[in-house]
């Protein structure tokens, strides 16, 4: 007896060194091995669900584990202690009716004693002990021991749960405060996911972490954000579809999607590879249903413990965090947009008040000295060069009106640059080549009447027939005329020395193939000097 009280304290003694759960609970199982003089022994941790959750394993090598597959989850023997929670010992496994057989390449075993575990008066699992070492069967005494040591175990499993709780939730405090703080200070989103995809798979103690959000390129996928782990590399910036895997189901539900084992879980697919390291998963939305705005997956490796209550909660917070960050950026983003808005509405005002204002009464001082210069008739010169500069000035009144229709806010969902505009901006570009800007007149409702389709082709005809004047024409003088009307006609005309019978027709055919698939014409005309382009489509008002 003194012997068994001995070999008892030792084995207590040697439970309860050290904090960590795991590393807890694997004294157990050695202990109970080394008392009870058994070749195998088991620890099946209990999961929510009443099944067997976690499977540690003494007397087996890990080639010998990898032969014989997943771990039993609660059938036959081992399912009998969990639906009955009493000692149980037998002589023969195999003779048994409750006995289901071992699975292929499992060792075997004859002798059983199994023993349950409860922590603070709940079932916490089963010492399973097999084959007694010399033969024999496992005796009373040997149940009185590890009865024993299942009770003094039990204390220092909740010591060490307890221990475990209270490191997790320091280093959730931790990863709070560090999320917390790139959103208050305003780091970018993309910064903030990364944070909480890192924080998320030191808290969980987790192998892998994906962080992904609504693609606005495709609504119906979730775009790769932040990716962590083994088996992540080149996921972000990835598309997932909104179906069939993990991410999908959370995101759609707007609830977590949590299993012990993804790898044999039909339900869904994993987004990560080789998916066969993956075990436990937790898949948190970042925002409720209806307002999901993304997806945070964790997982561990194969055969590691499931996440437990603790940690989903803490996961699910960091999820919510990610929306907050989601939500914050996309605010600040609202804010930028409405102080440029702002900004162009001041410019616009501006413009036509005081601009325009005064080109206005320029032009009318200017009418008037021209006027006057007409009637003396040695001024007649000066008089048409004050002509031509009122000319200007109305041009540029119609520009700048243009700029302003362009700078106020447009009350359509997208608001498209103005053709007048863009065809202004083709021709400032052109004058770096020219070496002078080309006269730009514009008639009719051109922002109006000429669809988008059409505005796109005539900027590309007016940037190439732009571009042929400045390489081939040395010409002194552009002028480009655009009409709308029941047609819209695009005319550029030069001074230049006209195009050589044998030049190639490559670029003047791209303009006039662009002509025909609207339908229209093009022409050329070779002036005395220059060249005259005339591209002419319909409206179809």
């Amino acid at each position: 007896m003194t012997d068994d009280a001995d070999v008892l304290l030792e084995a207590v003694l040697s439970v309860g060194r050290g904090l960590e759960l795991e590393g807890t609970l694997y004294r157990v199982v050695q202990a109970a091995a080394d008392i009870a003089d058994a070749r195998y022994a088991a620890l099946g941790i209990l999961g929510e669900d009443g099944q067997i959750a976690q499977f540690l394993t003494v007397g087996l090598s890990e080639d010998e584990i990898r032969a014989i597959g997943p771990y039993p989850r609660g059938r036959g023997l081992l399912g009998e202690l969990i639906r009955h929670p009493a000692p149980l010992r037998l002589p023969d496994m195999a003779a048994d009716h409750r006995s289901v057989g071992f699975p292929a390449h499992h060792p075997p075993m004859r002798t059983f004693l199994g023993v349950p575990l409860q922590v603070r008066g709940n079932p916490f699992g089963n010492l399973y002990l097999t084959d007694k070492r010399g033969g024999g069967e496992f005796t009373a005494d040997d149940q009185r021991l590890i009865e024993a040591l299942a009770s003094a175990a039990s204390v220092a499993v909740e010591n060490a749960r307890l221990y475990d709780e209270a490191t997790l939730r320091e280093r959730w405090a931790h990863g709070n405060d560090e999320i917390s703080r790139r959103v208050l200070a305003g780091d970018t989103p993309e910064s903030v996911l990364d944070a909480v995809a890192r924080e998320a798979v030191q808290v969980a103690a987790a192998d892998v972490a994906v962080l992904a959000t609504v693609d606005d390129d495709a609504p119906d996928h979730l775009r790769v954000r932040s990716a962590h782990g083994p088996g992540t590399d080149g996921l972000v910036g990835t598309r997932l579809p909104l179906q069939g895997t993990f991410a999908a189901e959370a995101y759609t539900a707007g609830q977590a999607v949590v299993t012990r084992d993804a790898a044999s879980d039909h339900r869904q697919t994993l987004s990560f590879n080789p998916p066969s390291v993956v075990g436990p998963l937790a898949a948190m939305p970042l925002g409720g249903p209806g307002r999901t705005a993304g997806v945070l997956t964790v997982g561990r490796r194969a055969g590691t413990p499931p996440f437990p209550r603790v940690v989903v909660d803490a996961l699910a917070a960091f999820a919510s965090q990610a929306a907050v960050a989601l939500e914050l950026a996309e605010r600040r983003r609202d804010a930028e947009r409405l102080a440029v808005v702002r900004d162009r509405d001041r410019i616009a005002r501006d413009l036509h008040d005081l601009a325009i204002q005064r080109l206005y009464a320029t032009g009318l001082s200017l009418e008037g000295v021209g006027r006057r210069m007409q009637e003396r008739p040695e001024a007649k010169g000066d008089a048409e060069r004050v002509e031509r500069a009122v000319g200007d000035l109305d041009e540029t009144i119609s520009l700048i009106r243009t700029t302003i229709r362009g700078l106020q806010p447009s009350t359509g969902a997208v608001r498209r640059v103005g053709l007048r505009a863009r065809l202004v901006a083709e021709v400032d570009a052109a004058s770096r080549t020219l070496g002078f800007t080309p006269a730009l007149h514009m008639a009719g409702a051109v922002d109006t009447l000429v669809p988008p389709a059409t505005a796109d082709h005539l900027v590309a005809v007016l940037r190439e027939a732009l571009s042929n004047v400045a390489r081939h024409a040395e010409a002194r003088r552009v002028g480009v005329e655009l009409v709308a009307g029941d047609d819209v006609v695009l005319t550029v005309a030069d001074d230049g020395r006209g195009i050589p019978a044998d030049a190639a027709r490559s670029g003047l055919a791209n303009l006039e193939r662009r002509a025909a698939d609207l339908g229209g014409t093009f022409t050329v005309e070779r002036d005395q000097p220059g060249t005259a382009l005339h591209w002419r489509v319909p409206l179809n008002l």
